[in-house]
């Protein structure tokens, strides 16, 4: 699993920033809809992130996430 090329080891990006691009953004970080949040797990397909505007936890795509 990565994200931007770089490996996922939740033993070492637990609680590690990252911020959701959706598709429409078109790779833009800094598009209104981007959410900003934090590594609380990883699985086989998906990262869980702890959003923070929502407070919500998320099972999301790596290839829709940012580091930061």
């Amino acid at each position: 699993m990565q994200i931007d090329g770089r490996a996922v080891d939740i033993s070492k990006n637990y609680l590690d920033p990252v911020t959701y691009v959706p598709a429409h953004a078109n790779g833009n970080a800094g598009h209104e809809d981007c959410e900003k949040g934090n590594i609380i797990s990883v699985s086989s397909n998906a990262i869980k992130v702890l959003y923070s505007k929502s407070r919500t936890v998320q099972s999301t795509n790596p290839e829709d996430l940012v580091w930061g």
